[in-house]
């Protein structure tokens, strides 16, 4: 059934002075007024508030179909807290019919147009707010509202965001599945969501908060990435998961001892849990993000990747889980690979999380979703995308919304006509020529994750590079979950018979990563170059260290070496000497000491590459001293020991 303008009925128009009954009426002429809002206090400053919803032909020009929100300052100056009115409006009505990614501001600050740019500009995930004079509404101008959302293009590049989205207003796609990760904590069910990086793990993770907090429930989220996780033994992590769990459910702190065997400590934790959550009245839905830091296998931490803190740690959990009292808590397990929970046995002991979570990948975004996130998003910056330039777009990037919105960005910022403007084929070209070498390195990012952690599922990618179809269909037969995880990832569909890449980008990429080729070199080749490499990298971190040392104050210096080497290391060192230590050529230290800095380091990690990576690569550079060992070096230890080596470089060495 079609919008037309108009105002409802019941709504009630005495509840406004003239000036905005005005402009009520005038947007009524395009819009269908429907409910009032109360009076919102704000200091002491009032607002009124309406909403409407577009008549057909503005909701197809605005792609807004749901109702807007339309508040009033009658004030001559614009403050940045007058948009704090917004969200007591909405909670007010609190449901699905109003859209809260765009606002509309009815001011009598002169200068609003420029107050709202500079606050927009500073706040890079706030949603589109288009500001208008009271005086807009007096001429009987046809075109005033698109006057001015045109007044408000290029406020900001919409599509730009390279960190993950903490609110809903620019989140695409995935809206059920984090309601469906809420429907099962609901039901006393766990959860488990996978993908690579740049896949929107962590946007999804926030929307699954979001999507709590509206439902009742509330969430833990426990980053296992920070070192203030992975590098706690099991016990110490059960410790801290009680303290931040009351925590969230605001009870007084304690100090939670667990004792020092694994019965003891599992009784305890029970008993705290359990008072915790009878506390506070309330289940718990707790969010593990990056599981594989805890992981056997590729835990950023030894206690975790070599020996049985795993095992007990889930042990301990899954216990917990399986016997609640009255209020119980549920596990959302989030990372790349679902490999932890399809494993049978850890080190010949039966694996207690296995099939614990349905795994779930984060999906592609649909032609529709990828439709409505760059129509709704281009429109408010003067673009305008019709269908056959956008099913380009999707079928460019297989739906992987991150690199559709870089490629979206980078036309934003090729575009120097007046807006707006129509946006060609021809422009996305040239737009990914310009943007394809950061794409090109977020996709060699994807593939080396592979490559590193998880090297028979890449194997299967090269052999789908080199059109050896046969072979990799051979692996997919013999381990199904395999073909499971490319395909879920986004990188490789079936289509019939056969398997191929998801989209060129990738089967791009795929193609410039066989650039390292092991096959021409010898043994004493390869050594001499790891060990060429390693022993630069080493020095480099000795300066990086060095001046990251300069930067603790003397009477903190010998607590920060303590925590580091410990007491009997520092001994044997005979020095606590910054210069001494950390000598380029002369220095006591190992590089495994050098490894033992990271953990107190905040200062490392890159753009591309995170603390637990860099740690990782160190570790796995150190207990891979080819140059040490007469054997041969496998193709695969060699290809992994360069990509470390790659990356060291890149966070220690000078251009």
């Amino acid at each position: 059934m079609g919008t037309w303008p108009g105002i409802n009925s019941s709504f009630d128009m005495t509840a406004y002075s003239a000036e905005d009954q005005r402009v009520i009426r005038r947007f009524s002429e395009y819009f269908y007024v429907t409910r009032a809002a109360d009076p919102v206090k704000i200091g002491n400053s009032a607002y009124t508030a309406a909403l409407m919803r577009p008549s057909d032909g503005v909701a197809i020009a605005l792609n807004v179909e749901r109702e807007i929100v339309v508040l009033f300052a009658d004030y001559p100056t614009f403050e940045a807290r007058t948009l704090n009115a917004y969200e007591d409006v909405y909670q007010q009505f609190d449901d699905a019919r109003i859209d809260k990614s765009i606002r509309f501001l009815i001011s009598k600050d002169q200068n609003i147009q420029n107050s709202i740019s500079l606050y927009l500009s500073r706040e890079p995930e706030y949603p589109v707010v288009i500001p208008f004079l009271y005086s807009d509404f007096s001429p009987k101008s046809e075109d005033f509202i698109y006057s001015a959302i045109r007044r408000n293009y290029i406020v900001r590049d919409l599509f730009g965001h390279q960190s993950p989205l903490k609110q809903e207003y620019f989140f695409f796609g995935r809206d059920q599945l984090a309601a469906d990760v809420v429907d099962r904590h609901k039901s006393g069910q766990n959860s488990g969501l996978f993908g690579l990086r740049k896949s929107g793990k962590t946007s999804t993770i926030y929307a699954i908060q979001r999507r709590a907090k509206t439902a009742g429930c509330r969430t833990l989220l426990i980053d296992c990435q920070d070192p203030a996780v992975h590098a706690k033994r099991y016990d110490k992590l059960l410790q801290y998961i009680i303290t931040e769990l009351r925590t969230e459910l605001s009870l007084p702190r304690i100090e939670a001892n667990l004792g020092e065997s694994v019965d003891v400590i599992s009784e305890n934790f029970r008993k705290h849990m359990t008072n915790s959550l009878g506390q506070g009245r309330a289940d718990v839905l707790i969010i593990f993000d990056e599981i594989e830091n805890i992981s056997p296998k590729t835990a950023a931490s030894p206690h975790w990747r070599q020996e049985h803190d795993s095992i007990v740690f889930w042990q301990i959990l899954r216990s917990f889980f399986q016997n609640p009292k009255k209020y119980r808590i549920t596990f959302c397990f989030v990372g790349t690979n679902p490999h932890l929970f399809e494993t049978p046995k850890i080190n010949d002991i039966d694996n207690p999380v296995y099939l614990f979570a349905p795994k779930t990948f984060i999906p592609m975004l649909s032609e529709a979703e990828t439709r409505e996130m760059i129509k709704k998003l281009s429109f408010f910056m003067g673009l305008q995308f019709d269908d056959t330039v956008i099913n380009h777009i999707h079928n460019m990037f297989g739906g992987h919304p991150f690199f559709i919105r870089q490629l979206c960005s980078n036309i934003h910022r090729n575009t120097t006509q007046a807006r707006p403007v129509s946006v060609s084929l021809m422009a996305c070209k040239q737009a990914k020529q310009t943007s394809w070498s950061d794409i090109h390195g977020y996709l060699m990012e994807i593939l080396n994750t592979l490559k590193f952690f998880y090297s028979d599922e890449y194997s299967m990618i090269e052999y789908l590079s080199d059109g050896d179809t046969s072979s990799f269909k051979d692996v997919a037969n013999f381990s199904p979950s395999y073909v499971e995880h490319l395909i879920g990832y986004g990188i490789v569909i079936k289509r019939g018979e056969d398997y191929e890449f998801a989209f060129e980008a990738i089967a791009n990429a795929a193609k410039a990563g066989e650039h390292i080729s092991s096959a021409s070199k010898s043994t004493k080749e390869k050594r001499d170059e790891v060990s060429g490499r390693r022993n630069k990298i080493e020095e480099d971190m000795r300066v990086f260290f060095y001046y990251w040392s300069q930067g603790i104050p003397d009477d903190e210096w010998e607590a920060t070496l303590n925590k580091s080497l410990g007491d009997e290391r520092i001994k044997k060192l005979g020095t606590t000497n910054r210069r001494q230590l950390f000598s380029k050529n002369n220095s006591p230290l190992f590089f495994i000491d050098l490894l033992k800095f990271i953990d107190i380091c905040e200062q490392i990690g890159t753009s591309h590459h995170t603390h637990s990576e860099i740690k990782m690569c160190i570790d796995f550079v150190n207990r891979h001293r080819i140059d040490a060992h007469a054997k041969a070096v496998s193709d695969s230890d060699y290809y992994r020991l360069v990509e470390c080596l790659d990356i060291l470089e890149a966070t220690f060495s000078a251009p």
